[in-house]
């Protein structure tokens, strides 16, 4: 997997299990937290896998969804959009 891919791959995963976790302490479900974002059930399980990276828009509405801080789910969300895209040799 190249670089570029497997960074992406690596951050996608890393704020899904973020999201994942918060998600699981607020007893929210996959289903209730689709309905409360107004995303679709299949793009919510592909960011709570690590498949899908999500958008700025998307970490604000699951925390609200989620009763989190929007800000400290965005400081998760920003330091991996801030990566360096090529892994330190």
């Amino acid at each position: 997997m190249p670089a570029e891919s497997s960074h992406a791959a690596n951050s996608a995963a890393h704020i899904g299990h973020v999201i994942e976790r918060v998600r699981r302490q607020a007893r929210v479900s996959p289903e209730a937290l689709a309905h409360k974002t107004g995303a679709g059930l299949g793009d919510i399980a592909d960011v709570l896998a690590g498949r899908r990276f999500p958008s700025r828009r998307f970490i604000i509405s699951c925390a609200r969804a989620c009763g989190a801080d929007p800000q400290v789910l965005l400081m998760v969300w920003e330091d991996e959009q801030d990566r360096p895209r090529t892994p330190p040799r």
